[in-house]
């Protein structure tokens, strides 16, 4: 069952104009949109962010274990190893397989990492 898709929110962002230029043709070359990337790159930072500075998360020291998502880098107790049509085996939380699941490019799920 795919979730129901929500309108974007129009926004405007200022960049210097030669790294608009720069920023333009990667994204072209990639085969992606600039607001692709941007959101992309936002949801990666709200997710690592969302609980506080990641920097101060006391995780590490008191000896729990954490593995970081492919997509959104984000720090979890346990993740899910996925195969990709592309071939390449990562590590995502579910939030982030669920949007590779809407975009199907994953080719099968291989398990649960602890």
């Amino acid at each position: 069952m795919t979730e129901p898709s929500v309108p974007k929110k129009r926004t405007t962002i200022y960049l210097e104009p030669n790294l608009h230029n720069e920023f333009k043709i990667i994204c072209f070359r990639e085969h992606e949109s600039m607001s692709e990337k941007i959101e992309k790159y936002v949801a990666r930072y709200v997710a690592v962010h969302m609980k506080g500075n990641p920097q101060l998360h006391l995780t590490p020291f008191i000896g729990k274990t954490t593995h970081t998502c492919f997509r959104c880098e984000g720090k979890f107790p346990s993740l899910i190893k996925v195969k990709f049509i592309s071939g390449l085996i990562a590590n995502v939380c579910s939030e982030c397989l669920a949007s590779y699941k809407q975009q199907t490019t994953i080719k099968k799920v291989l398990g649960v990492t602890e």
